[in-house]
């Protein structure tokens, strides 16, 4: 069991490390291509750092475990929004947060929660419907995240700052070279990292109680809380709600390759009694994301205890959510 442990912290050691630097060459990737802060994250950032949730997804629908895959992919939606709290918390009185990104990022949130809405209906109703051994409603989460990917490419170009480079900014080359490594290493570290906390969970006991989903869900957010860190130290606010919301939009993709992954009919008819807690933890995401879409319009100034007040709500409804996963016995 040691050796398990041993391996978590180390691949979550090299996952913040790596999450860190990459926001620092993302940021001068940006700076250098054109591309906007946001852009980098939505896209790039966002699919990186997702590969722990794809993965654990995936492998959970390739071994019959469709709650497990399904789960993963809308716990670690929830988790990803509570960030914003804790940037916002990080920011030290300086915030709020949500007052200091561009308006566009509120699409970004919307087409997650879209997205998500779309697979809440595939869960509410029944159906062993497929094509290709894949549900219609995969198809439609596929068909919706291509199309909200274009459509915020092109709010972009019409919203989005042409950022120049500045005086001491690294060079493309290094800039390049750094973000690969860095996508490698948190890549490779977030598979291990993966396994590592499924062996403990086993050998603990946590596997089976809704402490161990939560944890599950966490684990695999983490280069999402790790680049976002990364991020604030730079002052590229931007990037953050790109990464995040990109990273929601794409978590919610993970369930069509779970689709495909389980070969035996619809993934969601085959949640079975997990229907309703699926449910569950789908609609508080949607809730968290929508306060937090609202934040970025109203870019209120409230602060409540050095916090601003739409962070403090997604403080507040985060822990109030995982107090209610837990209560309810939920096994995801």
């Amino acid at each position: 069991m040691i050796v398990h442990w041993i391996t978590f912290l180390l691949t979550a050691t090299v996952i913040v490390g790596s999450g860190v630097k990459l926001a620092s060459f993302g940021e001068a990737l940006g700076r250098r291509t054109g591309i906007g802060q946001g852009w980098i994250g939505l896209i790039f950032l966002a699919v990186i750092t997702s590969i722990p949730e794809l993965t654990t997804t995936v492998t959970g629908a390739a071994i019959d475990a469709p709650n497990i895959a399904v789960g993963n992919a809308l716990g670690s939606n929830l988790f990803n929004v509570a960030i914003i709290a804790v940037v916002d918390i990080l920011l030290l009185g300086r915030g709020p947060f949500l007052s200091k990104v561009k308006g566009y990022h509120a699409t970004s949130g919307g087409i997650a929660i879209l997205l998500t809405v779309i697979a809440l209906v595939g869960i509410v109703v029944p159906h062993e419907a497929s094509l290709g051994g894949i549900s219609p409603v995969s198809y439609l989460i596929l068909i919706g995240y291509v199309f909200g990917v274009f459509l915020l490419y092109r709010i972009e170009l019409r919203d989005g700052e042409v950022e120049t480079p500045e005086e001491g900014t690294m060079s493309l080359a290094r800039a390049l070279t750094g973000f690969v490594v860095c996508a490698a290493l948190i890549v490779t570290a977030g598979v291990f990292l993966i396994y590592a906390s499924k062996a403990i969970s086993e050998e603990t006991g946590l596997s089976t109680s809704f402490i161990g989903a939560i944890l599950v869900a966490i684990v695999t957010s983490l280069p999402e809380l790790a680049t976002s860190i990364g991020a604030l130290r730079i002052g590229a606010y931007d990037m953050i709600v790109g990464n995040l919301f990109g990273s929601n939009m794409f978590n919610i993709l993970t369930i069509f390759f779970a689709d495909l992954a389980l070969r035996k009919g619809s993934i969601y008819a085959a949640l079975g009694a997990g229907r309703e807690d699926q449910i569950l933890v789908g609609v508080l995401g949607i809730g968290l994301t929508a306060i937090a879409v609202i934040g970025i319009g109203v870019r209120s100034q409230r602060r409540v205890f050095g916090v601003g007040a739409d962070a403090g709500l997604l403080l507040l409804g985060y822990l109030a959510s995982a107090c209610l996963i837990i209560g309810r016995g939920i096994h995801l």
